[in-house]
């Protein structure tokens, strides 16, 4: 009778050993599962930040700085920040970079992966990089036909433009500080300082001009008056 309470003894210290692994490895599957969907969110939450930051770029044609402007003008609900360090933004001309530290270098490497242009460095610190959308690109580079209200220097140019003997018709306004050519037919015209080997016209007139040095209101105003005393003169008889 002894003998058999001894086997049944043994026999549930083995059922407990046995469930107690069951259970120990049970529980580093549930571990490592909630570990793989972890990460997944991640690769879905970091996709999801930056094409919310490609959407602010390409319709308020700049960056969101701060990053909260991304929440409070409604293009994503929070900012995703993967291990609750803040952001750390760096801008350039055509690039955003947004850097984090993660916990370790295993979670910095798994996202780096999964991510297209992201890297990190030897102190597992991650760095996501957004470029400026292509339209946006293509926008800065060309002129545009109709002028865009919150952009207006997609309509400045920063180089000199040859028309290669073409035309430019229908121009309402044109604002120069150097006019240079060989022919202009132009029906109205106001300047403020005009230079010229040679000028013919039909009718000049000016407030103030000066000729070979010499300012001719002043002329005229001289040659008046004597063709006043010449009248006066010849009235009285006296002018030979």
């Amino acid at each position: 009778m002894k003998q058999r309470y001894g086997y049944i003894l043994f026999e549930l210290v083995l059922a407990l050993s046995l469930l107690a692994g069951l259970m120990l490895m049970s529980h580093q599957w549930f571990a490592r599962q909630q570990a793989v969907q972890e990460r997944n969110s991640w690769e879905i939450e970091a996709k999801s930040f930056i094409a919310a930051i490609e959407r602010f770029w390409l319709t308020e044609r700049r960056v969101p700085t701060p990053l909260s402007e991304l929440v409070s003008k409604g293009y994503i609900a929070d900012i995703w920040r993967p291990w609750g360090a803040p952001w750390v933004v760096e801008t350039q001309d055509n690039l955003l970079r947004l850097q984090t530290q993660a916990p370790t270098t295993s979670d910095a490497n798994w996202l780096v992966r999964h991510i297209a242009g992201a890297s990190t460095n030897a102190d597992d610190e991650v760095q996501l990089h957004v470029w400026q959308p292509i339209v946006l690109a293509l926008r800065e580079r060309y002129l545009q036909r109709i002028a865009d209200p919150i952009a207006p220097e997609y309509n400045t140019m920063d180089s000199n433009l040859d028309m290669n003997g073409f035309s430019i018709n229908n121009v309402a306004t044109l604002q120069t500080k150097v006019l240079v050519g060989t022919q202009a037919t132009v029906q109205q015209a106001e300047l403020t300082d005009l230079r010229a080997s040679e000028v013919s016209a039909t009718n000049f007139s000016a407030n103030a001009a000066t000729i070979a040095g010499y300012d001719v209101l002043a002329v005229i105003q001289r040659l008046q008056q004597l063709e006043q005393k010449w009248q006066a003169c010849r009235a009285q008889g006296g002018c030979q």
